[in-house]
């Protein structure tokens, strides 16, 4: 429990203290210096590949945005160790309570890409589709591999479900990111 608080302690305080240190830093002013600089050389080095300035703001958008969904991922799985750091002492919430609501918050993440992959099929046809649905169908079978084996590496069988829980609701959250940006940006 000590252990669980401090962690959660110790990554707020590094996440604050990354703030504190761009704002003192003043570094935003120098990151966009330092990208105009890399998207002019990148422009000139690109120009002879037929790639246009549009098509490189695009990926910088998709990565700008797989960056912001990152972080809020991480918020949420702060939050949610703050939750459980204040269950633990709260005898009124139960291990099958904690798994309940682990399952529950899977589920609608679940729901969620089932409607993301829906759209998908729906704008793509003929070789894209067949090597979207393999490669779909390849990872369902790691995600519930690797969630199995993240559960089975904890000792206590009473957490396992919940571990399992929580690892196939993060890697569902980074798919459907990853779907939405490269894939569907309408989805």
């Amino acid at each position: 429990m000590e252990q669980l608080i401090f962690t959660v302690i110790g990554a707020l305080l590094t996440w604050a203290f990354y703030f504190i240190q761009r704002i003192a830093e003043r570094r935003g002013t120098v990151d966009a210096i330092e990208r105009g600089k890399q998207l002019l050389a990148l422009k000139q080095e690109l120009d002879g590949a037929h790639t246009s300035v549009e098509e490189l703001q695009r990926f910088e958008s998709r990565l700008i945005g797989k960056a912001e969904h990152a972080v809020r991922v991480a918020d949420s799985y702060v939050g949610k160790a703050e939750a459980i750091a204040r269950d633990q002492g709260n005898d009124a919430v139960s291990q099958s309570d904690m798994n309940r609501q682990a399952l529950a918050e899977f589920g609608r993440e679940q729901t969620r890409l089932d409607g993301v992959v829906a759209h998908l099929r729906e704008q793509l046809d003929g070789d894209s589709r067949a090597a979207f649905e393999q490669a779909h169908e390849a990872w369902q079978a790691f995600r519930e591999r690797h969630a199995r084996f993240i559960a089975q590496s904890y000792s206590s069988g009473a957490v396992r479900p919940l571990i399992y829980a929580v690892t196939m609701e993060s890697i569902t959250v980074a798919w459907i990111s990853e779907l939405e940006t490269q894939l569907g940006e309408g989805a």
